[in-house]
């Protein structure tokens, strides 16, 4: 298995290569739109564009590994700590689109096309691991600082890169308290060497009558920094144990954060690919995205280029599961017209005033106070098919993580080229649905649906019994129903009544 990822990847290695100069003009392209519509990091990313090709043409037989190593080397050394990872993760994605867009341009494998996603699944991995991080050494942070293996008053973790020293944390233990205002000053200090640094620390964080020891505990590539009081004995095993317990989170981190998206990723992918028809690949997307992720409603809405119209569809819900058909006109959307028209393959976005981009009898009869909007693109076809948009529940507010917002970018795709064999099909399977009843119908199904008999649906609606079981007939034969109850029922679901 080991020799065939390693030539899935020499072969994705060969490929990048091959396409050099038709990918640099592709991306001059999509480099002044992204400009234009106000990305970051897009200039950042040109460079280092230009520094992997470099890169790869320099070493023969490079591995994925070495690769991403020496790209991580190169970026740091250039720029500073990339702050925003989703907005990398979502330039490294448009990358690989375009990449995908060449291989179908010369009609190629879809084993060219495999070795792509897993090239760029690869890259994203080491950009994932900068955000985890952040959150495991607050955790560890706070962890070490409420042991009783030594009375700290304060302790650090520095970072170390090309020689320069900067402080990443801070933590102390709540028996001995540090303003927030000196823990926000120390955390932006950097230095040219250890030893200013800790100097600098120890003035800014103990007060003049404290009387303390500053211990030193190299991990890997950063330091920890441990302030104890004058006197307490601090043992080589004490240290060992403070600088095994760092590795140790470091490794947990990483494994981590790749096995839990990357375990969310292949169940989804396994689910989707199970899909029969096109009713069950839109459950397959809506569903997936639920019981995967971290939330407990989603809608669909489906791109109709046959009338260019937006189609959604609320599919699946955590609590109860239902369905509902809206249909509504693109350029009246600005959650669409701003998909569809203007980003194209965009990332997912992140929203929390739902009127701003959703229609407002949508934010009302849905209740929607956050939600994430995640475009289901087919990067092998280079098509957008539509949005997902998913939320908490009826008036609930959320905040999302990077790391979440990174798996929707590939749950995204991953929904977009199984919906891209059913897309007319799809559209017009929920545009019908919306338009399935005449009113007439629908009024007449209400009346079942509460309970009433043929002959009472009849004098409430003034006509004859066999008018009413005519229309009943026909309903039933519509949604495709055993009798009149089950169609009732489907139809509460669909919320066409």
């Amino acid at each position: 298995m080991e020799t065939k990822i390693k030539d899935l990847f020499q072969k994705a290695m060969e490929l990048l290569l091959s396409y050099e100069n038709e990918f640099l003009l592709e991306w001059g392209k999509w480099k002044k739109t992204l400009m234009n519509r106000g990305f970051r990091l897009i200039q950042e990313f040109d460079q280092m564009l230009k520094s992997g090709f470099l890169i790869a043409k320099s070493t023969n037989n490079l591995s994925i590994d070495q690769f991403a190593f020496a790209m991580a080397a190169e970026w740091n050394k250039k720029y500073p700590l990339l702050k925003d990872d989703t907005e990398g993760i979502f330039i490294i994605t448009m990358i690989e689109d375009r990449f995908h867009h060449l291989l179908s341009k010369d009609k190629k494998e879809l084993l060219d096309h495999q070795s792509i996603q897993a090239f760029f699944s690869r890259m994203i991995d080491q950009v994932l691991l900068t955000s985890q991080n952040e959150i495991q050494s607050d955790h560890w942070l706070r962890l070490m600082t409420s042991t009783k293996m030594l009375p700290l008053q304060w302790m650090a973790i520095i970072h170390e890169n090309q020689g320069e020293f900067k402080v990443h944390k801070i933590s102390h233990p709540e028996n001995h308290p540090i303003t927030q205002q000196m823990i926000g000053i120390s955390e932006k200090l950097g230095a040219d060497s250890l030893a200013d640094l800790s100097l600098a620390l120890e003035r800014l964080l103990s007060s003049d009558r404290e009387s303390g020891q500053l211990i030193h505990i190299p991990c890997l590539h950063d330091h920890v920094l441990l302030m104890v009081p004058k006197g307490e004995t601090v043992t080589k095993e004490k240290k060992e144990w403070f600088r095994r317990m760092y590795v140790r989170q470091l490794t947990v981190s990483h494994l981590q954060s790749e096995l839990e998206w990357k375990d969310a990723a292949l169940l989804y992918l396994q689910r989707l690919l199970h899909s029969r028809n096109v009713e069950e690949a839109i459950e397959s997307v809506s569903q997936g995205l639920v019981d995967y992720l971290p939330f407990k409603r989603c809608g669909l809405c489906l791109y109709s280029p046959s009338d260019n119209k937006g189609i959604g569809s609320i599919y699946y819900n955590a609590d109860s599961q239902g369905v509902s058909k809206t249909e509504g006109e693109l350029h009246r959307d600005p959650l669409l017209k701003e998909y569809f028209e203007k980003y194209a393959n965009a990332k997912p976005i992140y929203c929390n005033e739902p009127s701003n981009l959703l229609p407002d009898e949508y934010v009302k009869e849905y209740h929607l106070k956050s939600f994430v909007a995640v475009p289901l693109y087919a990067p092998l076809y280079s098509k957008l098919i539509g949005v997902a948009l998913l939320d908490q529940g009826a008036g609930t507010d959320f905040t999302i993580s990077t790391q979440t917002l990174t798996t929707l970018i590939k749950f995204g795709r991953y929904a977009g080229d199984l919906l891209h064999p059913y897309w007319n099909e799809a559209s017009n399977h929920l545009c019908l649905a919306h338009n399935l009843l005449s009113p007439r119908e629908k009024e007449v199904l209400k009346h079942i649906s509460h309970g009433a008999s043929i002959s009472e649906t009849a004098d409430a609606l003034s006509l004859s019994s066999y008018t009413v079981r005519d229309y009943v007939s026909i309903i039933i034969q519509k949604m495709d129903a055993k009798n009149r109850t089950e169609a009732a029922v489907k139809a509460i679901k669909m919320k066409i009544i």
